[in-house]
């Protein structure tokens, strides 16, 4: 899986510190997120292990009414985007440009703005991978930057909160808000033409230009990893094929060092004997469809000298075996290939 949905693992840090202040116990999170907390922190954090998160305290507590608090929370702190939304002139001037970085902050989430005749309508979308409180804290946070750049102006149609009815009723919701809710099939957000383009008192050049210059910076170091991340896996596809899967071998074709190597691999949260295990997995599943390769041969192509260790992979990859996995996506009528799998 390509790094390319990730959160600043600050943002997370800012996160677990709410989350003690409730009473939650953190430990099970650092097992949820995969992470040695013995161990430096790597610099982001994957999206997903945020998603699985966000489920895990959805199962173990009032997860809405934690996402409203979680989402207010974050955007009182001191973090970039907080600092590029409280700075800019206006709104309409830095609403956009704060959508475009926001990925490091809210992960599996993102902001569709469309632009109506009389209100500007912001919709909070998820991928597959996210659920519904994420949502939910990104529209909380959102809410409460935006509320506070437009105090001492802010009327009741400035701004219009839309939530699916399951969360627009809950009462500890609607507490927590202290603003009229909506029903709607989605997370929205709509702002009056009005507040999009009224000028932020509190507007600060200077920052705004800083803190700008910081995400442009963070998000050209994480572009930089990812691109290498990629190209290491194409690299990892090739070496494997060549019989020749060292780690030495694959910085040397990258052109940088192993020290380098790992070094990036640590802040994107993998190292390099994960991706040389997708990478197995991943031209695994591309032979395996040919059913003419015995599964011996196919062990020796992604590196395994023992068939017993690619039966092994295979299983913790999938749950089922090679032999099972031919026999169940055959076409009926079909006698399947007979292996020992001992």
């Amino acid at each position: 899986m390509s790094p390319t949905a990730q959160v600043d693992v600050v943002v997370l840090q800012h996160l677990l510190n709410f989350w003690h202040s409730q009473g939650i116990d953190i430990n099970p999170i650092w097992k949820v997120l995969g992470i040695d907390v013995t161990q430096p922190l790597p610099r982001w954090i994957a999206a997903s292990s945020l998603s699985d998160v966000h489920r895990y305290l959805d199962e173990q507590h009032d997860a809405a009414a934690l996402a409203v608090q979680a989402g207010r929370y974050l955007a009182q702190q001191e973090l970039p985007l907080s600092r590029l939304l409280t700075n800019g002139e206006s709104l309409q001037h830095c609403l956009p440009t704060c959508f475009r970085f926001s990925y490091l902050t809210v992960g599996s989430v993102s902001f569709q703005l469309d632009r109506h005749e009389d209100a500007l309508r912001i919709q909070i979308n998820a991928t597959a991978q996210a659920c519904e409180v994420q949502q939910l804290v990104a529209l909380s946070g959102l809410f409460t930057a935006i509320s506070s750049i437009l105090a001492g102006s802010i009327n009741d149609q400035d701004l219009t909160v839309y939530l699916p009815e399951s969360f627009a009723v809950d009462t500890a919701v609607q507490r927590l808000f202290a603003y009229p809710l909506n029903s709607a099939p989605e997370f929205v957000l709509e702002i009056s033409m009005s507040a999009w383009m009224r000028n932020n008192p509190h507007q600060n050049s200077v920052e705004y230009r800083q803190a700008l210059r910081e995400f442009e910076r963070e998000d050209n170091k994480f572009r930089e990893y990812v691109a290498l991340h990629d190209e290491l896996k194409e690299i990892l596809q090739q070496c494997l094929l060549e019989r020749n899967v060292s780690q030495e071998d694959a910085a040397a074709r990258l052109d940088i060092s192993v020290r380098n190597l790992q070094r990036r691999l640590k802040a994107l949260g993998t190292t390099y004997q994960n991706l040389l295990d997708e990478a197995r997995r991943a031209l695994a599943m591309k032979l395996i469809v040919d059913e003419s390769t015995p599964l011996y041969e196919i062990s020796f192509m992604v590196g395994y000298n023992e068939p017993s260790a690619f039966y092994k992979a295979f299983k913790r990859w999938t749950g089922i075996t090679p032999g099972e996995y031919r026999l169940t996506s055959q076409p009926k009528g079909i006698k399947p290939e007979v292996v020992s799998e001992a």
